[in-house]
Formats: C-alpha cells, sequence, structure tokens
C-alpha cells in the first residue's frame, strides 16, 4: 500500500517503520484492547475473525499488502472491536498509531490512499457476504487461496486445513474435498500444511467472479496492479 505513495512520501516515512517477522496465529488485537500500532503488511497476511458467544468464529476480513491493519484507526478508532491474527507468516511493517495519526494529519496523499483503501475494504466486505450465500465451497476455497497468493506475492505459503476451515467458516470435512478437487486439477499441490500454485491460470479458473471482482477494486483504489 504504502508503495502507491510518491517516493518523497515514502522516504520520509520509512525512518518511522519497523520491519518486523510474523509467526503463524500472532495476535494483533482482541475486542477491548487498544490499537496501539499500525501494520502495512509486506508479505504476510491478517485474518479479521468474528467470535461469536459460543466460541465458533469465521474470518469476515483478511489483510495483505495491499491493505494496512487496522483501519479503524484511520477513522479515529482506538479500541478494538475483533480479533486480528496472522494467517500467514512472513514480514509486516510497523509504525505507532500516535506517528499514523500524525502522518495522517501532515500527509493529504496518505489520508487519500487511506480512504480509498477502506472504500476497497467496505467493497469487499459486501462482495465477500454475496460470495458466502451464494457461490459453491470449491469455488470460495479457490479464491481465498488465489487472493493469498497475490497478497504474500509467492507460489508457495504455509496453511493448515483447519484454520482455512476456519477462514471460509465451514467443517474441515468440506475443505479436505475442496483442496484434493484444486490439487487433482493440478492447480494447487498440498502437504502437511503447505500450499503450493502449480498452475495459477487453473487456479484463478476455478474461482468464482469474486475473485477479480475484488481484485480490480483494489487495484483501482492504490492505482496500481497488485500482481
Amino acid at each position: 500500500m504504502l508503495d502507491a505513495l510518491p517516493p518523497a512520501e515514502i522516504g520520509a516515512l520509512r525512518s518511522q517503520l519497523d520491519v518486523l517477522v510474523l509467526k503463524p496465529h500472532d495476535l494483533m488485537a482482541n475486542p477491548g484492547h487498544s490499537f496501539e500500532h499500525v501494520d502495512f503488511p509486506i508479505d504476510a497476511v491478517y485474518s479479521i475473525i468474528a467470535v461469536l458467544s459460543n466460541g465458533n468464529g469465521c474470518e469476515v476480513g483478511s489483510v495483505g499488502r495491499e491493505g494496512f491493519v487496522a483501519a479503524e484507526v484511520a477513522l479515529g478508532q482506538t479500541t478494538a472491536r475483533r480479533t486480528t491474527v496472522c494467517q500467514v507468516p512472513g514480514q509486516t511493517a510497523r509504525m505507532s498509531r500516535d506517528t499514523f495519526d500524525r502522518s495522517l494529519r501532515n500527509s493529504a496523499e496518505l489520508t487519500r490512499l487511506a480512504q480509498r483503501n477502506i472504500t476497497a475494504r467496505l467493497f469487499a466486505s459486501e462482495q465477500f457476504t454475496a460470495c458466502n450465500l451464494i457461490h459453491p465451497l470449491a469455488e470460495r476455497c479457490a479464491r481465498w487461496l488465489m487472493m493469498t497468493r497475490d497478497r504474500v506475492g509467492r507460489d508457495g505459503f504455509s496453511l493448515t486445513q483447519d484454520f482455512l476451515a476456519t477462514m471460509l467458516g465451514v467443517r474441515r470435512a468440506g475443505i479436505t474435498l475442496a483442496a484434493k478437487s484444486l490439487k487433482d486439477s493440478g492447480a494447487i499441490d498440498y502437504h502437511r500444511g503447505y500450499v503450493e500454485v502449480r498452475d495459477q491460470a487453473k487456479l484463478a479458473a476455478a474461482c468464482c467472479e469474486c475473485y477479480a471482482t475484488i481484485r480490480d477494486a483494489f487495484e483501482d483504489a492504490l492505482g496500481r496492479v497488485l500482481v
């Protein structure tokens, strides 16, 4: 996301960022906790999870290098209302909340970019609602894997079936069948919690229309191609 800023502004922000390496399930926020920092993923991916009173949860949003966590800070919110964890391990650039607030006040370009990104996030959330209600699990699984591949910028990444089931809000048995179908087609390989995209064109063809629709929304927001 920050690469979409003018070079001079990126240079000014660089000294305010700490690059960290995240592990799977590292916690960014829990409901009720104060936001202390804002993260700009480099090749890590975050999941925003809604946890119900019975303990069940599912992904209601995910953020990679196209966005930032927590976007709520740009709207003046200081306390988390969702659980946010690292979904796919990798690097992230971290800035304190106070520095981010100050940067927004001093940079019209950063403010504009944050606003456009949040608009794309809202659009994606609406699209996911339609996707989860209408599209088959196999297509949703392919869409999720393709979006993750774009966000990490590489063909291989760590991911367990249990975690993917939580992300899609389904039983693990359904994920097993969907992953097997994609593997049998030659689109992916899947072994011991590691996914490798073997044929990007086949995986894209297996996605529902929501993959391209959401990708286009974020590319419009950033003014650049993500893949």
